[in-house]
């Protein structure tokens, strides 16, 4: 047997060479040795090939540790050993994180500002800085070219026409966000898109007429872009329900969803079904709200986060239902159908009788027009619910009522707009832009009404008016002059979610008894060509032109004569017949019959009325 030396066994096992060709020599010097180790130790290593590890593979595969191709409905593994495949597992959530996310954009270069030379202040943001929004949804979202017109009328348009006097975040900004996000939302103000241009269509098709302008048509009168809204409210409706029945109900969303739905009736003038959304809206605000075991009402606790904590979006929302709510409070019907407002107060105790007084509401002289703003926002609320239960009483004085309790009230609420009149009086001289101009001398004008309306609601006759009407012209010369105020931008819809001048007209038409102001109330509401919430001026002029009629004043020769008590009206209904294209208007007498019954003379007025 040859026995080799162990150097040779070293180099036959380590050297490739040594698998295909014996050694033919058996000296090997120690330089040679070196040479050889040298060679070997030079020569790359040879690596396993690795691939990245797989975690999607079926579950089978994955329990016997082999690799899988992950085929579908079987892989092709488990096909091959005739096992069963166990499918896949789902993918795991992704866990928040626990930090919110930065955008990684690169670093803006600042250019040095005169006379510095190291360190950089940022410069102040403006006071009315606004996140931007992207211009259009379009992840997920399919927009014909009609859809975009909508949208794009939406955000550049009707979203400013819709809070024209007062700053708001939720129409420019909220809820264009959340169309991003939200099939409800997003087909919400395409809805609303979609109406607006079928209202500008007819618009310029009356005008090219040579007709008046008309800030909205029953929906007999349909073109395609009408048809559209109604395609897109649907669609929305039908998405809220879905979503609330997959994840239950969302507040916030729900509110927002809400106020768009209100907006989208009131421009077709569906008065009795954007009243069913506010009180809807409220009653999901009241869930919100009651977080804890608070007795208070939503009222109260409103003015109380107001006080203490800093405003969210659905503060901002809660002012907005508020001011849906009061839409009838210059015109409180005595059914009390459009009382919404009394949902706001649902809760509160009362000191001493039915009326009695309220729990006590102070306020220190508003500095600024927000301020106002949220105190007129809190305090109208309480007048609205004093006036339509004085209403109901004036038609229903068979019922108990503790006068001396409503006279303390009363009194209460006046002191209340004194205060608050210095502090609107005093901001006349604060530096403020032409929109806060607007807001805050229509918030002058709302307050100068309601101080006459607080004044001589308790008076069943209504005689008491009579005393105010150097007070009612001086507010219709003003509403004169509000319409010359620069607008910000061109009415091209004519619709305003806010309550303006028309229900503060509407008023006097109906309070004043002197027949030459009073045709001037019929002409600047004629004059109008927009609506404000539920409110339309045409409807409005009409409505006052019919209590003219049956009190005897559309006779101008009569101008100055006063209308004795017993042959006084007031408004105390309103209904619109969309089929017939007709609206009927209920008015009553002041003053009851020998019967005690009160009088009622109804009204019908059709298109050829406000042609």
């Amino acid at each position: 047997m040859h026995v080799m030396a162990p150097e040779a066994k070293k180099s036959r096992r380590n050297s490739p060479s040594s698998r295909s060709q014996r050694s033919l020599t058996s000296d090997s010097s120690d330089k040679g040795c070196t040479s050889d180790q040298q060679r070997i130790e030079s020569r790359p290593t040879r690596k396993r090939a690795s691939k990245p590890k797989v975690r999607t593979g079926c579950i089978s595969c994955k329990r016997r540790h082999v690799k899988c191709d992950e085929g579908k409905p079987s892989c092709a593994e488990c096909e091959r050993l005739g096992l069963m495949c166990e499918g896949y597992a789902l993918p795991k959530a992704k866990a928040p994180a626990s930090r919110p996310e930065r955008l990684l954009l690169p670093k803006p270069k600042l250019r040095p500002l005169a006379g510095s030379s190291s360190k950089l202040s940022p410069s102040p943001r403006p006071a009315n800085h606004q996140p931007s929004v992207p211009l259009m949804p379009s992840y997920g979202f399919e927009l014909n070219e009609d859809d975009m017109w909508y949208f794009t009328l939406f955000r550049d348009q009707i979203s400013h026409e819709l809070s024209p006097y007062y700053l708001t975040n939720f129409w420019t900004q909220t809820s264009l966000r959340d169309s991003m996000v939200n099939r409800c939302i997003y087909h919400s103000i395409l809805g609303i898109g979609a109406y607006g241009r079928a209202l500008m269509e007819l618009r310029n098709e009356y005008s090219a007429n040579g007709k008046g302008p008309r800030t909205w048509w029953p929906p007999s009168k349909n073109n395609r872009h009408h048809q559209a809204a109604l395609m897109h409210h649907s669609k929305a409706l039908s998405h809220l329900r879905s979503n609330i029945g997959l994840y239950g109900l969302d507040g916030r969303l729900t509110m927002a969803a809400t106020l768009l739905f209100i907006v989208f009736e009131n421009m077709q003038g569906n008065y009795h079904s954007s009243g069913s959304l506010i009180r809807s809206g409220i009653k999901v605000l009241t869930n919100i709200r009651n977080t804890s075991p608070d007795f208070r009402s939503i009222l109260r606790r409103q003015w109380d986060r107001y006080l203490t904590t800093p405003r969210d979006e659905v503060d901002e929302m809660t002012d907005m239902f508020a001011r849906h709510s009061i839409t009838s409070a210059c015109l409180p019907f005595a059914h009390g159908k459009y009382a919404y407002h009394i949902l706001f107060t649902e809760g509160e105790e009362y000191d001493d009788g039915d009326l009695g007084l309220c729990s006590p509401f102070t306020f220190t002289i508003p500095q600024t027009l927000d301020q106002a703003r949220q105190i007129w926002d809190y305090l109208m609320i309480k007048l609205a619910n004093f006036q339509s239960k004085v209403a109901w009483h004036n038609l229903n004085p068979e019922f108990d009522f503790d006068e001396a309790a409503a006279y303390r009230e009363q009194a209460i609420y006046l002191s209340q707009l004194h205060d608050l009149g210095i502090g609107l009086d005093s901001l006349l001289f604060s530096t403020i832009d032409i929109r806060e101009s607007k807001g805050l001398e229509l918030l002058r004008l709302h307050h100068k009404v309601a101080v006459v309306s607080i004044t001589c609601c308790l008076d069943p006759t209504e005689m008491m008016y009579d005393e105010f009407l150097s007070e009612f012209e001086d507010v219709v010369q003003r509403c004169r002059l509000f319409m010359e105020f620069p607008a910000d931008i061109a009415v091209k819809v004519g619709f305003t979610n806010d309550a303006g001048r028309l229900p503060l007209l509407a008023h006097i038409g109906a309070k004043c008894r002197n027949a030459r102001l009073r045709s001037e109330v019929v002409e600047l509401l004629r004059a109008s060509d927009w609506r404000e919430g539920p409110w339309d001026s045409w409807s409005l002029a009409n409505a006052v032109s019919g209590i003219m009629k049956i009190e005897g004043q559309l006779d101008m020769a009569s101008a100055e004569n006063v209308v004795p008590a017993k042959a006084r009206y007031m408004w105390t209904n309103v209904f619109w017949d969309f089929e017939k294209q007709q609206m009927h208007v209920e008015y009553s007498k002041v003053l009851p019959n020998a019967l005690g019954e009160f009088e009622k003379v109804n009204y019908v007025m059709g298109e050829s009325s406000v042609a």
